[in-house]
């Protein structure tokens, strides 16, 4: 129970930051001598977030959720986009949703080998620290403004980084701004694609959950760690995005580098 505890807390904080929160849960797993039961570990934890991102981004995936009815029910022709914004948010994660699991269950295979790597990871997070500086902002537009286009980029963004070691929220953020988002807009688009990736293959990774109650880890202990990893990552949201709105993500690059170079030097 202290060791999901731990791990629920070390999720919570690094989902949203742009530091990989595959990464720091693999190092946890690695110096704390735990097993892994596939998957299922990291499954739990991250349903843990999905569900602080649903609830501080409630007002957004309600108004985005209700806009999916009318792009269903609208007849319009060839090359002719709605003028929703909410609409156009919901058509532009849709389409990275898919991007991202299309390539995800490609390369399911090769992808769950590399979590047995704790030195290829920490060398991937190190990567994660290059892509980092590349965090300018670049224009002003907004996440209502997305198009089709915005919404394959960011899904090949976030296809990246299922990659453990490259951070989903820092890659994502990343591209957001290369597009000419705001800053603060392309945390935002960052957070709410997040749900239905984070989700869904959170869902797919709990067919391991056999293995994970064989090895002691039951209901009740995965859903403290999701309880633990809900809450802190509620909290590293709104964290990140006060500090998003004052401040580039450079000093991030700097945390991944020496975290990357620590484990590089001390993992056996």
């Amino acid at each position: 129970m202290l060791d999901l505890v731990v791990l629920g807390i070390v999720q919570g904080l690094t989902e949203f930051l742009p530091v990989s929160s595959t990464a720091h849960l693999l190092f946890a797993e690695h110096y704390l001598g735990m097993s892994r039961p596939g998957l299922v570990l990291e499954a739990a934890l991250h349903l843990g977030t999905v569900l602080a991102a649903c609830v501080l981004f409630w007002p957004d995936v309600v108004r985005i959720v209700r806009s999916i009815p009318g792009l269903l029910q609208r007849s319009a022709g060839p090359g002719k986009r709605t003028s929703d914004p909410w609409g156009r948010m919901a058509v532009a994660i849709g389409i990275s949703t898919a991007v991202t699991a299309a390539l995800g269950l490609t390369l399911a295979g090769p992808l769950e080998r590399m979590f047995e790597s704790i030195r290829a990871t920490a060398a991937q997070l190190l990567i994660t620290g290059l892509i980092l500086l590349w965090s300018r902002e670049r224009g002003v537009r907004s996440a209502g403004g997305a198009t089709v286009r915005d919404g394959v980029v960011l899904g090949l963004a976030q296809a990246l980084a299922i990659v453990p070691g490259i951070s989903r929220s820092g890659v994502t953020i990343v591209a957001g701004l290369a597009l000419g988002l705001r800053r603060t807009e392309a945390a935002r688009l960052s957070f709410l694609m997040s749900i239905p990736a984070i989700a869904g293959a959170s869902v797919f990774a709990l067919k391991d959950v056999r293995m994970a109650t064989r090895m002691g880890y039951g209901p009740l202990e995965l859903l403290v760690g999701a309880v633990v990893a809900g809450i802190s990552g509620g909290l590293a949201i709104v964290w990140l995005v006060d500090l998003i709105r004052r401040q580039r993500l450079i000093a991030f690059s700097a945390y991944c580098w020496l975290v990357g170079l620590l484990v590089l030097l001390t993992a056996r």
